[in-house]
């Protein structure tokens, strides 16, 4: 039998206080608690990457804030870690809105040549924290 001692860190997530193991990303820390972060390159079985960037939170270390938005699924937790995701955070939320408005610059939202059949994380990501209209004029090459 294993007697493996876990380290524990407590964190602060949207005004919520969770204990995890140490090593745990932040996003998977907002999970415990029910909070959704919006991603899309992110899986619990693959290691982080952080390419599509639309998990962006705030991030406050014992008192010193981050200069900018970080991807919520490549930071493991910190003692004395404050997260804000788009629920409490304005600057947050406004991330995740750019980089949403970037991907659907060449993404149309009728979808009339996938497969998915309005079954797409994009589309419906699109729908629920996206623009409805795009600062970005032009044809889309689809």
């Amino acid at each position: 039998m294993s007697t493996e001692v876990v380290d524990m860190i407590t964190v602060v997530v949207d005004g919520f206080e969770i204990t995890v193991p140490k090593g745990t990303l932040v996003i998977r820390a907002a999970e415990k608690l029910g909070i959704q972060i919006p991603r899309f390159c992110d899986h619990p079985l693959l290691d982080p990457v952080g390419a599509c960037r639309q998990c962006l939170v705030d991030i406050e270390i014992n008192g010193r804030a981050f200069p900018k938005p970080q991807a919520s699924c490549t930071i493991p937790v910190e003692p004395g870690m404050i997260i804000k995701t788009q629920l409490t955070s304005a600057v947050a939320e406004k991330a995740q809105r750019g980089v949403m408005e970037l991907l659907l610059i060449n993404h149309p939202l009728d979808c009339p040549v996938c497969d998915k059949g309005g079954e797409c994380p994009l589309q419906n990501q699109a729908m629920s924290t996206g623009r409805s209209e795009s600062r970005f004029e032009g044809t889309k090459r689809t």
